[in-house]
This record gives C-alpha cells, structure tokens and sequence, in this order.
C-alpha cells in the first residue's frame, strides 16, 4: 500500500473513530441510568484509544518515522459481555439511546471490515498486527452493540405499543 493511500486510509478510521466517540458521548450525556452510563464512558475511552493510535501511525507515517507495533498496547479483546434486564430496558425506553446503538451497530460493522480490509493489504508486519488488532477491536464492540440492540428492542417496541402484524 503506498504511503497516500495509507494514510488516507488512516483519516477514514480517524473519522470514523471521532463519529463513535460522539455518539457515544451524546448517549452518555442523556442517561441517568449508572449502568448505562458505565456501558457509554467505556466506549467513548476505548474509541478515543483508537483514535490516539491511528493519529500515532499517522504522524509517524508522514513523518518517515519507523513504525511501532502498538497492537502490543492494545487491550486484549474481552469475552462478550452480559448485560443486566435494567441495563437493556433502559436502552429500550429511551429513543435517543436505541437510535445510538442502531446507529453504532452500522458504525462498528463499518470499522470493523475497514480494518480486516487494511490488515489483508498491509506490508508491514507491524501495521499488519495493528489493524488486525483494532479489526478484533470493533468486532467486539459490534457483536456488543447488535446483543444489545436485539435484546433492547422488545422494551422499545413495547414501550412504544408497536405490535407486529
């Protein structure tokens, strides 16, 4: 991959990164709930980790730098997660938070196939390691948002008397 097209590349999962971080931090700021609340914070952390690396590649990439393997930084991806009847109803009864998981469910799914893509066409080994990484990354937090948002959508559908035919 050469260097403009890389680094292209690498503003595409900036951006992306920087959409999750505000949604995230949108659902965040309307919630009261402190389960729900815990749940946002993690991922606007997580997302703002992503986006610290992928700035680090960037700079270091426009600057002929040699490149770090920060995949070796990165959290392990964690086991999918179990959320709580309160956690999912709260979800559900809130449009603005159900319209933030929706949302981040197309979000991570794109990341998520950004990232295997850029790994398949890697050189390097150490950019190779990185993106398969945050490949791991996103398909966490996508497997994580599609749970949530299946599990989420009977209280919305029952909160908000919908029925199906």
């Amino acid at each position: 991959m050469e260097k403009k097209e890389l680094l292209q590349a690498l503003k595409k999962g900036m951006l992306a990164e920087r959409d999750s971080i505000e949604l995230y931090q949108k659902a965040l700021d309307d919630s009261r709930d402190e389960e729900v609340r815990a749940f946002f914070q993690d991922r606007v952390e997580e997302e703002k980790r992503h986006y610290n690396y992928l700035l680090s590649y960037y700079n270091d990439i426009q600057e002929g730098k040699e490149l770090t393997d920060y995949s070796q930084e990165a959290a392990d991806v964690e086991a999918e997660k179990i959320f709580s009847e309160q956690f999912l109803r709260r979800i559900g009864e809130k449009q603005i938070l159900f319209s933030a998981i929706s949302t981040a469910v197309l979000l991570e799914k794109d990341s998520l196939q950004h990232y295997k893509n850029l790994a398949q066409d890697a050189d390097q080994p150490e950019l190779k390691s990185f993106f398969n990484k945050m490949g791991q990354w996103e398909t966490e937090h996508y497997v994580d948002v599609l749970n949530i948002q299946k599990e989420a959508e009977k209280y919305y559908w029952e909160i908000n008397d919908f029925e199906p035919f």
